[in-house]
């Protein structure tokens, strides 16, 4: 299995570096409970508004705990019911 992972921050001297643990989508699908394939198509650039996401060639990783994802999540919090997103009311 894999760790959720937590910030881990060093101090080096007068700075604070903070470091991410990166995942793949396989890791973020399962931490967020949705399917992979919900994760990749986030990803790719046609999305509306992709997943913030760092690509070494052809491999996509996340920071998890990282401000960027979590603001990305945050945007998509929705008040009240659910039950009436992206319905079209009549």
């Amino acid at each position: 299995m894999f760790s959720t992972g937590s910030v881990e921050a060093q101090s080096t001297g007068r700075e604070l570096k903070i470091r991410y643990e990166f995942i793949d989508c396989k890791q973020l699908a399962a931490l967020w409970s949705v399917p992979e394939t919900w994760v990749r198509e986030r990803v790719r650039s046609r999305s509306g508004d992709p997943l913030p996401h760092v690509r070494f060639g052809k491999y996509v990783r996340f920071r998890w705990g990282s401000p960027e994802l979590e603001e990305w999540a945050e945007r998509r919090i929705v008040g009240g019911s659910n039950r009436d997103v992206g319905r079209v009311r009549r």
